[in-house]
């Protein structure tokens, strides 16, 4: 290890107020805070008027919250000298720009730290405040402030934006003033892959007008050199985009055309319950139980959940539902293709066969879904000519701004060590989860249950769902309400704990036998009772 050379002792450069053009010349440490003096270092003699030589008159303190160092707040006491012009007999105070802005009460640095602590580190404007030693109030203008300073008023953040995306977004939740917000983003970066997405404005409101204004207020060269828009099922921003934007190429998010499978799912599901049942799913009901399964891919079920998928779709009264999830998982399936030619071919093909004329008149759902992706099946195949062009950073912006949002209103956080104590009759357990025991037969779900070509009705589709077996899988014993036997079922007292941890391939475990005897037993009885 090289030998290291240490400086003298600076506590200017130490707190940063070097950069700031302060030097510190005395400090207090209290328990709760630190006051450190302060003078500018730079001389302002020369009168702002006439150009004469002043001279000193008298000194002001101004106070200043500067950035915390161990969380104690920083208090910054500078010593402001005046002087009076000797031409003119004009007063003036020395320049400390470089520290602060004038009227402020917090430092340059302050400002800097509680805009990181907002945006960077997910913190609170209260916890902020508390930090700073300062009210909410004071602590939310000068991060606004400086925001608005950074951010939006940066005249290069437009430049080089080639792919935007377009989203709505809820930002108020009271009954006052517009509901949502749109949401402009720079996918440039995600596109190239050379870094995160940008976000460049927030327009309020969430209509065709709102967001065609925002696009002619921005210059002619700036418009001309967008080549794609992505965006959700939204007409209004499309019919934007092509009226302004005539040379860009209109993209659909795969998450919103998934999220419109997911609800034809979803709505086939509470149909078929409601037609059984003639009530609402309850926590016994097998549709009820399968909706999260329902919307996972077919290759990260795990062999329970394949299992459940099984005897879902086992008996005629679901049929309607395995053809929908069929086509769910097509989509998905097209998506997710190694090769963009094949996942644009199995896009295509599934948008006709779900509009074609022998989809079953009983399938509405698929039926409706099928209209809304033949009426943007130009802007959804677009995306396969154009990858990594998806609306999911937007959303990903949506959530910070949500966050930060609900992060301006936060209260201060407790103290780490201030943690309630637990009741001394209350035991915590820590159940150990046993281990997932794998079979060795993986049923394969990667490809439909059944075909949909063929189907002139629905009858057809049940008639080719009993002649047809859809996964063979041996050694499984069906019940007739079709449920599953447990292979590891015995009727020794085995503990149940070590049913779940043997073996499958093993044979059963032997039932636990008494390791007294009958006459042990009974003198250790009659010894007790002698005590």
């Amino acid at each position: 290890m090289p030998n290291t050379t240490f400086d003298r002792p600076d506590l200017s450069a130490f707190t940063r107020l070097d950069d700031l053009g302060l030097e510190v010349t005395g400090q207090r440490i209290w328990p709760d805070r630190a006051v450190l003096a302060c003078r500018i270092v730079g001389e302002d003699r020369w009168c702002r008027r006439c150009g004469c030589q002043g001279v000193a008159r008298d000194t002001v303190i101004r106070r200043l919250a500067h950035e915390p160092y161990g969380w104690r707040p920083t208090i910054l006491h500078v010593s402001v000298r005046r002087y009076r012009c000797q031409g003119c007999s004009h007063v003036w105070r020395q320049d400390m720009t470089q520290a602060a802005d004038p009227r402020a009460k917090l430092s340059r640095a302050a400002v800097r730290w509680a805009l990181t602590g907002l945006v960077v580190h997910h913190l609170t404007v209260a916890r902020v405040a508390q930090a700073l030693a300062v009210s909410w109030n004071t602590a939310n203008t000068a991060v606004l402030a400086e925001g608005e300073r950074s951010l939006i008023n940066d005249p290069t953040r437009f430049e080089g934006v080639r792919v935007i995306g377009v989203d709505e977004h809820v930002w108020r939740h009271t009954p006052y003033g517009d509901k949502f917000v749109t949401v402009i983003l720079d996918l440039t970066p995600i596109r190239d892959r050379s870094g995160p997405s940008r976000l460049l404005d927030m327009v309020p409101g969430r209509s065709k007008q709102v967001f065609k204004t925002w696009l002619a207020s921005q210059p002619d060269t700036w418009r001309e050199r967008i080549e794609i828009v992505a965006m959700d099922g939204f007409t209004g921003f499309k019919s934007a985009a092509a009226e302004e934007l005539p040379g860009a190429r209109a993209v659909m998010d795969p998450f919103h055309v998934v999220h419109l499978a997911g609800n034809a799912l979803d709505e086939c599901r509470r149909r078929i319950q409601q037609e059984l049942h003639h009530r609402r799913g309850r926590s016994t009901d097998p549709l009820y139980k399968a909706r999260r399964v329902l919307h996972t891919r077919s290759c990260l079920l795990t062999l329970g959940q394949q299992y459940q998928i099984l005897d879902l779709f086992s008996g005629d009264e679901h049929v309607a539902l395995e053809v929908t999830w069929s086509a769910y998982q097509n989509i998905i399936d097209a998506y997710r293709s190694s090769n963009a030619r094949g996942g644009k071919t199995l896009m295509h093909e599934e948008i006709t066969r779900l509009t074609s004329t022998s989809m079953p008149s009983s399938l509405t759902e698929l039926i409706t879904l099928g209209r809304t992706l033949k009426r943007r099946a130009g802007d959804i195949l677009a995306y396969f000519d154009h990858p990594h062009t998806s609306n999911g950073p937007t959303e990903a912006i949506n959530g910070r701004l949500e966050h930060l949002r609900g992060s301006a209103p936060g209260l201060p956080k407790p103290h780490p060590l201030h943690h309630p104590s637990t009741p001394r009759n209350r035991r915590i357990q820590n159940p150990t989860t046993p281990p997932i025991m794998k079979s060795p037969i993986t049923p394969d779900l990667t490809r439909p249950l059944r075909d949909t070509n063929s189907m002139s009705s629905l009858r057809e589709v049940q008639t080719i769902s009993k002649s047809t077996h859809i996964l063979p899988i041996p050694s499984l014993t069906r019940l007739p309400t079709g449920g599953v036997l447990n292979p590891l079922k015995n009727t020794t007292n085995t503990s149940h704990n070590e049913l779940l941890h043997q073996d499958p391939l093993q044979p059963p475990l032997e039932p636990r036998k008494s390791l007294i005897s009958g006459d042990q037993s009974r003198l250790s009885y009659e010894a007790h009772r002698s005590r």
